[in-house]
């Protein structure tokens, strides 16, 4: 099984997490599967990708800051309570792609929308592919990334040993969708060396 690594840049992103009834919307530190493999889906129309990755280390990349911005109801034309945004400038990351015969004719270089407020501006991302990484041999170390459990299989992930689990969101319908169990960052495995710190 191999995997191709595309290199992530992005101006400003926008990776919130939902967190119901609150007026601080944070924004996720890692580039998690729902997210990735969602956009790309929506890119090339087809349901046959799965990718993950994570965001670097580097100093100067993926610095945060934050949005004041207050939704507006389109009927009675008045601003909700103004909600605080956490996004990430000058974002840098690897997105790891499961090879397939679709994903190996992905161009060396494109763009995709990612994450939320998108219409604010937030979300354009380009990607370069930079290599083809194996999934052998697996080793223990710390997940970077978010992965259902429905999918720790097709990451290769061989064993579980400290878990940190929660939810991703899962569409099924263009309007509707679940939340499934998933593995967070942090997780301790057996998996392939690219997705462990």
């Amino acid at each position: 099984m191999r995997f191709i690594e595309f290199g992530l840049y992005s101006e400003a992103l926008c990776m919130g997490e939902r967190i119901k009834g609150g007026l601080f919307r944070p924004c996720s530190r890692t580039i998690r599967y729902s997210q990735i493999s969602g956009a790309l889906r929506r890119k090339f129309s087809t349901k046959e990708i799965h990718a993950a990755g994570y965001l670097l280390d580097s100093n100067g990349y993926n610095k945060t800051d934050y949005l004041i911005y207050s939704p507006r109801e389109r009927v009675k034309g008045i601003s909700k309570v103004p909600l605080e945004i956490e996004f990430l400038v000058n974002v840098r990351g690897k997105v790891f792609i499961q090879e397939n015969d679709f994903a190996s004719a992905f161009p060396q270089q494109f763009e995709i929308l990612m994450g939320a407020l998108i219409s604010k501006g937030f979300g354009s991302c380009k990607l370069n592919r930079v290599r083809v990484v194996e999934t052998e041999p697996p080793r223990r170390g710390v997940l970077r990334t978010r992965i259902p459990l429905d999918k720790i299989e097709v990451f290769n992930i061989r064993r579980i040993i400290r878990p940190v689990y929660g939810y991703l969101f899962e569409p099924t319908s263009p309007t509707s969708g679940k939340y499934v169990l998933s593995l967070f960052e942090g997780s301790e495995v057996v998996a392939p060396e690219f997705l462990v710190s």
